[in-house]
């Protein structure tokens, strides 16, 4: 079984992950600042009462009352959350001590200020004061779990309104699954679409985050869309090319008895031969067609020399020309490089000037010229043909469709028109100012 992740769930998660970190730092904070805020009001009042007790008990002692005075406090029935003591410094002795004031010093430290001390099984927090005009020593403690317990009992206050909102969290989940509505509206857009149904996704109504998402799953759509037409006209083009020369193969073949004469014979096998060379150079062209996939062959592009390729197709198409007596002629003065691939631009090549050796006459002649340009480069292949035309010149390169004196197959020009696609070339046809013949223009942007 295959684990989806849930985005609602994920999403759910890092909110209250995300509140939860808010709430703890929430309360850190409120904690330490509380405690620091209460603990300088709890020192304060350490200090105020050491202060008011010493000025009491200088005041006794210079009556000589100290007794009727430590007599008094105990039975004013004292009950306050701090104990305190009255040393005298000169003998330190403990002079006065309130009620549950031990006997022993509550801090070792004799020094004015504050200190933390545990006794009696508690952390105690004292304040020490000393009274060097009259000899005593005074030290007033509260203990820490009084302290903590204010902290705690502001914190919880504080704590109480943000407690009240745990309910609010289960809209979150509601929220969550209407933020992620439109990404379920995508999802059964696509998935009404099928092989006849390709159209791209609308993108009118998409939030700007799923607007990629979108934009890239129509890129897929218009590619699978464009192959599926690919394999439809391949398989169309099949049917349409091979059927004919099969065709008059097997008529060829049947009318093929023991009554015809060795020169009858010879003329059938010229003429299966012929069709069978046609045959195979429908089939390779149709294959070429099919291989043409753009978003893969761009990924093999790489610098091409167009005057050593031109020369190569140039080399392999000779033979044809001179039987024909035919002049070619390559003009580049240069070096000529662009980036592409280097057997479609070959065909490309081949291609135009099969065209024209097929329409040019004999004794014609034929030229390819060669340059760069800015930008780019521009090639040309020039024929002293009849020319096409100017209501065929755009026709002429649609699949199957070929100038009815010409015969072929009718997918040159058109293999020619996907290669420049492919490479983002662009093609026209002129004819001959001096003479007749056509010109073959393209532009190859470098």
């Amino acid at each position: 079984m295959t684990y989806k992740r849930s985005i609602r769930f994920r999403l759910l998660v890092m909110i209250l992950l995300s509140v939860l970190l808010l709430w703890s730092a929430v309360l850190g904070f409120t904690w330490r600042q509380t405690s620091r805020d209460i603990n300088q009001v709890y020192d304060a009042e350490l200090a105020q009462v050491a202060k008011l007790l010493a000025v009491t008990t200088a005041h006794e002692a210079e009556e000589h009352d100290l007794d009727d005075y430590e007599a008094d406090l105990s039975e004013a029935g004292y009950d306050f959350p701090l104990v305190f003591q009255i040393w005298s410094q000169h003998n330190n002795h403990l002079s006065i001590k309130g009620p549950e004031a031990p006997d022993q010093p509550l801090s070792p430290s004799i020094e004015d200020g504050y200190s933390d001390h545990h006794f009696d099984g508690a952390d105690w927090r004292i304040y020490t004061l000393n009274l060097e005009n009259h000899g005593f020593r005074v030290q007033v403690a509260r203990a820490r779990t009084a302290m903590d317990q204010m902290v705690n009992d502001f914190v919880i206050d504080v704590l109480k309104p943000l407690l009240l909102a745990l309910p609010l969290f289960g809209m979150l989940w509601y929220i969550v699954h209407r933020g992620l509505a439109p990404l379920r509206h995508v999802s059964r857009l696509i998935a009404e679409r099928d092989y006849s149904h390709l159209h791209p996704v609308t993108v009118a109504h998409i939030p700007e985050e799923s607007s990629r998402l979108v934009e890239e799953i129509n890129a897929l759509l218009d590619r699978l869309k464009n192959s599926i037409e690919r394999n439809s006209r391949f398989t169309a083009d099949v049917a349409h090319e091979l059927r004919t020369p099969i065709a008059g193969m097997l008529v060829q073949l049947q009318s093929s008895d023991s009554s015809l004469t060795e020169d009858e014979r010879q003329q059938i096998i010229e003429k299966v031969t012929a069709g069978l060379k046609r045959l195979s150079h429908v089939v390779n062209q149709l294959l070429t067609l099919a291989s043409i996939e753009p978003e893969k062959l761009r990924q093999s592009f790489e610098p091409v020399e167009l005057r050593a390729l031109a020369t190569e197709v140039i080399s392999e198409h000779s033979p044809v020309a001179i039987d024909k007596h035919i002049e070619l002629e390559l003009d580049a003065i240069e070096p000529v490089e662009l980036y592409g691939n280097k057997q479609l631009i070959g065909i490309l090549i081949g291609n135009l000037l099969q065209n024209a050796i097929k329409f040019t006459p004999e004794k014609g002649n034929i030229k390819i010229h060669l340059a760069n340009v800015t930008n780019g480069v521009m090639l040309s292949v020039e024929d002293s043909g009849p020319g096409i035309p100017d209501d065929k010149k755009s026709w002429v390169f649609e699949r199957l469709n070929r100038v009815p004196s010409g015969g072929g197959s009718g997918l040159g020009l058109s293999i020619v028109k996907e290669i420049c696609k492919l490479h983002r070339a662009s093609i026209t046809l002129s004819d001959r100012v001096d003479a007749s013949g056509l010109i073959v223009n393209l532009f190859l942007p470098g």
